[in-house]
Parts: structure tokens; sequence; C-alpha cells
């Protein structure tokens, strides 16, 4: 039979080897999934993961967004920090078409198709000192503070650098497979 008990303070005992703790017994199970609890400030309160699974090639001066690198969260807090991480490899050409030019992954973070973050130079190179393609990861990370408790929509965007320089391509299996990440973790403030 169920019962419920309504209170507004628990609290352990202030001596003893328990001391200030309220244990739950082994075997028992304390269940807050119709609720909520409330984190101590700097503590994780959610984490989304998406892997892109595919590859796309930026070869326009316009942004664009990568195929997969898309998700989304809603805070739980409207102070909480979200920490945005992407890891993916990249291939950078030097000589596409036979005309051979510089490369760089410009690229940004948007949230709700505005930018909160732009990289213009990221591992750039020139192709006098690139003799052949270039193959580095691609690494991005930014902390948001939205201020909100609404859905957010987070994307990562790349585009040519200037029309004189090269394609690249996000998540290039490079010789081997596709492997990337694009994750958002919540922080309680």
């Amino acid at each position: 039979m169920a019962s419920e008990l309504t209170v507004q303070t628990i609290k352990g005992p202030s001596s003893g080897g328990n001391a200030n703790k309220i244990i739950i017994p082994s075997g028992q199970t304390l269940d807050a999934s119709a609720g909520l609890l409330t984190p101590s400030a700097g503590q994780i309160v959610q984490h989304v993961l998406v892997k892109p699974t595919t590859r796309t090639e930026f070869s326009t001066g316009t942004y664009a967004t990568a195929a997969g690198f898309s998700l989304t969260i809603t805070p739980k807090f409207a102070n909480s920090k979200i920490v945005i991480r992407c890891f993916a490899k990249a291939y950078m050409h030097n000589s596409l078409g036979g005309n051979a030019a510089n490369s760089g992954q410009q690229h940004r973070i948007t949230r709700n198709g505005s930018a909160i973050y732009e990289a213009s130079w990221q591992n750039y190179f020139n192709r006098n000192n690139m003799a052949n393609d270039f193959y580095p990861p691609f690494v991005t990370e930014v902390i948001d503070e939205p201020a909100s408790t609404s859905l957010l929509t987070y994307e990562i965007q790349g585009k040519k650098y200037a029309t004189t320089q090269q394609n690249w391509s996000i998540n290039d299996a490079n010789g081997g497979t596709i492997a990337a990440i694009f994750e958002a973790t919540e922080i309680k403030q």
C-alpha cells in the first residue's frame, strides 16, 4: 500500500558516525524522475550528444550547417551555462581542380540561428608551406550563457575562407572511419 509523506525539510542527526547525512538503505531507490532535483552550483544538470555520420564539404563563401551537427537542449535553469563542444576529422584541400591556394577552417557556432562564436583562421595553412592536402582535427568549444529555459538549437556552420581559398570538409573519413561528436552540457550556477 502506497503512502505519501509531506515535509518541508529533512535533516540527518547532528552527531554520530553519520552526522548530517540522510541515508537511503541498500536496495532502495530515491526516485525523483517525476519531479526535479535542484543541483548545487557547478554540477551537471543534463547532457545532450549527437554523433554525426555524414561528411560536409564547404565550397562557397556562404555559411552552411554541417550535416548532423545540430542539437537541441532545454535548460532547466535560466542562469545555467551551456558548454558546447565539437570534435570531428577534417580535410583541407590544397589544389582542388588544379588551382593551388591556401585553406582555413572558417566556422561558427549558432544558437537559434544567431552566431555565438566564430573562428576565421582555425587550422589555416599556406600552400607554400604545405605541399599536399592537410588532415587536421576540427575541434571547437564555447561556453554559452543563454539566460533561458526555452528550447535552444545549436549548430556548427562552416564556409570557405575568402573566395580565393580552397574548400574544406568536416567529418571526413581521412582514410579511416568517420568519427565525430557534438555535445551540449548544462552546468548549474
